[in-house]
């Protein structure tokens, strides 16, 4: 799937190598009025339907955990930034233009309150006081039928990603291990479609000459 010289991914790369499912997400629960549209649940919200507000945090609270866990591969800290990222969007739910956007609208309020995560981790890792430890990376998260060599690179991947800023982190994991298409990445990350596209070639290339050290140190132990 992966070549260390040169990277040819496909767009749900590194999500083929991955459990379909993490331990221990929040349960979606039934299935609530499916013919019901997130427009039509969100347009209940506002006017202060409970019932709808439980609707659509059981519809979406799967896919945000996953990609939260995935973005800060530390449980605790996903669990926070999920609750408040509901509490943001349902607060914020009157400045939703577009009701039926409510996922891609939630996802980019997720991935905001990841931001300041890792603003707040920075901070303390130069107080020196983060005690934090990476406990859902991607490794952990291996399907049961990968071959040693996809663990392993999994690993080199997870060491990868620790190296990168925030926002290339973001970009990286939205495209090659959930699988969006470059227009989605740009929505959810915040940026133009131009620059997700110049931050994911940089990340590409910058992985190729990861992989490739990894593998000449390898060689040479």
């Amino acid at each position: 799937m992966f070549a260390a010289r040169a990277l040819s991914f496909d767009p749900n790369g590194v999500g083929l190598l991955l459990s379909a499912t993490l331990e221990r997400l929040p349960p979606r629960g039934p299935v609530i009025e499916p013919t019901e549209s997130d427009g039509a649940l969100v347009r209940r919200a506002r006017g202060g339907d409970r019932w709808a507000e439980e609707a659509l945090y059981r519809r979406h609270v799967r896919p945000v955990t996953r990609l939260v866990l995935r973005l800060l591969a530390r449980r605790e800290e996903a669990e926070d930034v999920v609750q408040d990222a509901f509490v943001v969007a349902l607060r914020d739910l009157p400045s939703l233009r577009d009701e039926d956007a409510f996922g891609g609208w939630l996802l980019r309020i997720a991935v905001h309150q990841v931001h300041r995560r890792f603003r707040k981790r920075r901070v303390l890792r130069l107080l020196g006081l983060d005690r934090g430890v990476d406990d859902v990376t991607l490794a952990s998260q291996a399907d049961g039928a990968a071959s040693p060599e996809q663990r392993t690179l999994l690993r080199e991947l997870d060491a990868f990603l620790g190296t990168l800023p925030p926002r290339v982190r973001i970009a990286w994991v939205l495209r090659h291990v959930e699988g969006h298409e470059l227009k989605d990445v740009a929505r959810v990350a915040g940026c133009s479609l131009a620059t997700a596209k110049r931050i994911l070639v940089r990340a590409d290339e910058a992985l190729s000459r990861h992989l490739n050290d990894e593998r000449r140190e390898a060689a040479d132990a």
